[in-house]
């Protein structure tokens, strides 16, 4: 396997960002995420939320080169 070939297929990330990667400038660092979650409101605004889920239809931006589409076209394949 070529040394290129293995980069692309190979993730630095072992948490939340494992296996996603910016396909536009390859980029695993950071990337805006729409997320759910539940959260306590009151009258004065939100306070302590839940876990945050998203899945692969969820909007993603690469804060790097600003590309944006669904969480599933930045997993690595």
């Amino acid at each position: 396997m070529s040394a290129k070939r293995e980069r692309e297929e190979c993730s630095m990330n072992t948490n939340c960002l494992e296996g996603i990667r910016c396909p536009e400038c390859g980029q695993e660092d950071e990337f805006r995420i729409e997320g759910r979650t539940v959260f306590e409101v009151t009258d004065n605004g939100t306070g302590d939320h839940g876990d945050v889920e998203w899945d692969e239809d969820s909007y993603a931006l690469c804060p790097s080169c600003e590309f944006e589409g669904k969480l599933g076209h930045f997993q690595i394949e």
